[in-house]
């Protein structure tokens, strides 16, 4: 019995917490429609701005065939492998920090031009015309015509000389044997100017290569370039 009257006495004192316990009132039709949009836009992804491309290097190649390519230069700070992979870098554009770190890593490159079109991983044409052997005073800020000559490996090329690293058409690569480099401008916000390349393709040297373009391109504020003046890229967050 006193079992049972304990038991009684439980259930009792739930019976009267719950009944003590005021019910929930039900939303009027104005409050469920003022609170319906926020419940609706919580999960909702933020879309990210879409940027447009910009215009980069004009390609006219008459050997080993006749194209034309006019290729872009994606303005976002994170873009995938591959894509519009036209671009330029400068150690003229660090700040003093990473200046100071180029140097301790030997990393200076005083111009580092990259022509390519198309998306995904193999662009039907890309090349990079570079100074790797240079310094910023052999190639400074400013207008001026510099020789592009054959990659002097293992040796190093001559100071102010540039190269084309590797040249891909097609799948094919080619060899750059001369040509020129032409900066009609270039500052603390990018490089214009235009490029002659003549060289062969690589292991059979049967097909001539004869190239020549123009490129406009801002520098880009993020690894090295801290001290980049232009205001057309996306900044790194």
């Amino acid at each position: 019995m006193i079992r049972i009257s304990r038991f009684a006495a439980i259930l009792a004192a739930a019976a009267a917490l719950c009944a003590c316990k005021p019910k929930e009132e039900a939303p009027t039709a104005d409050e469920a429609s003022t609170e319906a949009p926020a419940a609706e836009g919580e999960g909702a992804p933020e879309t990210a701005p879409t940027l447009a491309l910009l215009d980069a290097c004009k390609i006219r190649m008459s050997q080993p065939e006749a194209h034309e390519w006019d290729t872009k230069w994606n303005p976002a700070h994170i873009q995938t492998a591959g894509e519009n992979p036209s671009g330029i870098r400068s150690t003229h554009w660090a700040d003093e920090n990473e200046l100071k770190s180029a140097n301790e890593m030997g990393n200076v490159i005083p111009l580092d031009l990259v022509c390519g079109n198309g998306d995904g991983d193999k662009p039907e044409i890309k090349f990079g015309i570079t100074a790797f052997d240079s310094s910023m005073t052999d190639v400074p800020l400013g207008a001026a015509t510099y020789k592009i000559a054959p990659k002097a490996s293992p040796a190093k090329n001559k100071p102010g000389e540039f190269i084309v690293g590797v040249f891909l058409f097609n799948d094919r690569m080619f060899q750059a044997t001369s040509g020129t480099l032409t900066l009609e401008r270039f500052d603390m916000e990018g490089a214009k100017g235009s490029f002659v390349i003549d060289g062969s393709e690589i292991l059979t040297g049967s097909r001539p290569l004869h190239v020549e373009g123009t490129f406009d391109l801002p520098c880009r504020k993020g690894l090295l370039q801290g001290a980049c003046q232009s205001n057309m890229a996306e900044q790194p967050t």
